[in-house]
């Protein structure tokens, strides 16, 4: 059995005290505030980025998102990052991955587009996933204004989100517009839960098999819908044409072997794949990297190697290793 990492521990320690209850003993607001108030765990905030809020258009109205650029003169066109946040599909906001973004934005030389879709339960499956795949058409198509190089763009996201993220990558093999390199963060990427690691850390920390379970609940409670390939990127029959893949996963995480079994699968399809697991780290660690070391670490490789795909300055082939 996997060991939790020993400042793992005392995080929960110290907050053991206060036990978080579980989501469905809560309303739905009170869950989302919980959420944000785990921020005071991210650590300081990088104050360099130029951050400038937007509205995206989309197939059903108006999303919030937010624009980083880097505070050092580059070139006229950056590379670029479109961000869709974890949450389990109900929570989780621009601000709630502020310092992530910050952090992408400043170790990676990206600018970084955060965005903020629909939540469940007000919106179903796939509402979520269309607000994805259309804040990622607009900022492919309004990239010149951005200052973003619209031939060096990746789609990105934690947990849920990068579920999100390895939807639109998938999408845009047919529906286009490109995408260069998919990157996910503890990516929560098959909605049946067949993963035998769901079983194995169900009690978490951070995220149980009930959670995880009740999340899907909200935003897809259709169980055919959740064997789609958009739902449970997974379930993919084919993943060949798929964008190069940055994934950095938890051990210690229900959805630990979503991540390995995603990256196997690229890597069989002959999709470049830098893949790494974080020993006895939990799920979305590192959105608590300012109290976990890995976290700032992870975040670190995470930014370097996202922003080396889109560069073109890293070899597209397998890495697998864990820290």
């Amino acid at each position: 059995m996997s060991v939790l990492h020993a400042q793992v521990e005392q995080l929960l320690r110290s907050v053991s005290a206060r036990p978080t209850p579980h989501p469905w003993e809560m309303s739905v607001a009170a869950y989302r505030q919980a959420g944000e108030n785990m921020t005071a765990l991210s650590g300081s905030v990088d104050e360099r980025c130029t951050v400038e809020n937007l509205t995206i258009p989309s197939r059903e109205g108006a999303l919030a998102a937010r624009c980083y650029r880097p505070p050092v003169a580059g070139p006229s066109l950056r590379s670029g990052v479109v961000y869709l946040h974890g949450g389990g599909f109900v929570r989780g906001s621009l601000d709630s991955h502020d310092r992530l973004c910050r952090e992408l934005c400043v170790q990676g030389d990206l600018i970084v587009v955060s965005v903020a879709y629909r939540l469940a339960p007000e919106n179903l499956y796939p509402a979520a996933q269309d607000d994805a795949g259309d804040a990622f058409l607009w900022v492919s198509e309004h990239a010149d204004k951005l200052g973003i190089d619209v031939d060096s763009i990746a789609v990105a996201g934690d947990s849920s989100g990068g579920a999100l993220a390895a939807g639109v990558a998938l999408a845009s093999r047919a529906q286009g517009p490109p995408v260069k390199a998919q990157g996910l963060l503890c990516p929560a990427l098959d909605a049946t839960m067949s993963s035998d690691s769901v079983e194995r850390y169900m009690d978490g920390p951070f995220l149980t098999r009930a959670a995880l379970e009740w999340s899907y609940d909200q935003y897809i409670p259709d169980p055919a819908d959740r064997r789609s390939s958009f739902a449970s990127p997974l379930l993919m029959p084919d993943l060949a044409g798929a964008p190069p893949a940055v994934i950095i996963s938890a051990e210690v995480d229900p959805v630990a072997d979503d991540a390995r079994r995603y990256a196997a699968m690229l890597a069989a399809a002959g999709v470049g794949v830098l893949n790494y697991e974080y020993k006895g780290m939990p799920h979305s660690f590192p959105l608590l990297a300012g109290v976990l070391d890995d976290g700032g670490h992870a975040i670190t490789v995470f930014a370097r190697w996202l922003s080396d795909l889109l560069r073109g300055d890293s070899p597209y082939s397998q890495y697998a290793g864990q820290r």
